[in-house]
């Protein structure tokens, strides 16, 4: 056999030591992903997130640099006008947003848009975990597969 340089294929011998070292990174990226805090993969809404309904009382366009949108907030029975660091939105519409501890205080306080789940739910990190480990194993074999070399194809009749 020879390359397309004219020169010979040289075969690499793959031993189980040269999988140690994909294997090996995938477990420290896991590792320091299972260290680095619940936050990583997603985690959801705290149960101290208090939220309420706020409605765009100011629209801006996402032309402007640091945007903040007006909007009306209600939450327990008040309504109370706060800002939103966001833009795009039109005047009156509506969406669930965080609200600070000091919401009843006397500065106008600034809200943020509240997440698409809002019950804590454990499967998270678990999922999160498992589609790494998984990511991991595919660079693994990617590396493997690389490593080998081309196969000789099989031959159709």
């Amino acid at each position: 056999m020879h390359a397309r340089a004219g020169g010979p294929v040289r075969r690499v011998t793959l031993h189980w030591k040269v999988l140690v070292v994909p294997v090996l990174a995938g477990v420290f990226i896991v590792a320091g992903a299972f260290f680095a805090g619940p936050g990583l993969l997603g985690a959801p809404a705290q149960a101290s997130d208090r939220v309420g309904r706020a409605t765009v009382v100011q629209a801006v366009p996402c032309s402007n640099t640091g945007a903040r949108e007006g909007v009306r907030v209600e939450f327990e029975g008040q309504r109370r006008d706060a800002t939103l660091s966001a833009c795009g939105h039109t005047e009156g519409e509506q969406f669930d947003v965080t609200v600070p501890e000091n919401f009843t205080g006397g500065d106008t306080p600034e809200v943020r848009i509240a997440t698409a789940v809002t019950e804590p739910s454990g499967l998270f990190r678990p999922v999160g975990f498992g589609l790494l480990a998984l990511s991991c194993a595919a660079g693994g074999v990617y590396a493997y597969l690389v490593l080998r070399g081309p196969r000789r194809r099989a031959v159709l009749i």
